[in-house]
């Protein structure tokens, strides 16, 4: 009787796998990734605080900067986790995904703390500026103002070339890979229809 138990538990073993297997193509797989929103996976890497995102840190005379000192920490780990991902990318323990994910979190990062150079910049001029100078040093201490403004100015242009170029490539990629997918049956229509779309969408965005 046992002779007869052991290749029937097998069968159902099979058959269970054989059923997992089929309902692969169901799940979206790396069709949820968002290039423009990166988020950490692994509880286990370094954490990694993701400050609010904002297109212009605008400063005026009446509001402070942005906290650049919080967005250079949070770079400075997200530099960190970039290369602990691609490290166990190489290794093995990590997706391809996982390690580019990484990457466009240090894009990110870097145009908003350019931004919010940016607009410290601006609020220092500004506030230079308030009152005409009345000697040597109040007029070089605006001509400096002014240049480190042309400086951050030139930085956070860059900074947003790169992170646009970056996402645009992350779009590419994922285009690839949903067509990979479909090619291979474990794809759906609707996932690379979307990513599409988002290339599309990007590709059709001006230049800042």
């Amino acid at each position: 009787m046992a002779s007869l138990l052991i290749p029937s538990t097998l069968f159902f073993a099979l058959l269970l796998a054989s059923a997992a297997a089929q309902e692969l193509p169901k799940r979206s797989g790396p069709a949820d990734f968002d290039p423009s929103a990166p988020t950490l996976m692994l509880n286990d890497l370094p954490s990694v605080p993701i400050p609010p995102s904002s297109g212009d840190f605008a400063a005026n005379s009446n509001q402070p900067p942005a906290d650049v000192a919080k967005l250079e920490g949070a770079l400075e780990r997200a530099k960190k986790n970039a290369a602990f991902r691609e490290r166990l990318c190489k290794s093995g323990v990590l997706s391809k995904l996982e390690a580019e994910q990484g990457q466009m979190l240090v894009f990110r990062l870097t145009k908003d703390l350019a931004n919010a150079r940016l607009a410290a910049a601006k609020w220092e001029t500004e506030d230079q500026s308030k009152a005409p100078p009345k000697d040597d040093a109040a007029k070089q201490a605006l001509a400096d103002a002014e240049a480190r403004l042309a400086a951050a100015r030139s930085s956070a242009q860059d900074a947003m070339t790169k992170w646009e170029q970056a996402q645009r490539a992350a779009a590419e990629i994922r285009v690839q890979r949903e067509r990979m997918l479909m090619a291979l049956g474990a794809g759906s229509k609707s996932s690379l229809k979307r990513a599409e779309a988002a290339l599309q969408s990007l590709t059709a965005a001006p230049a800042h």
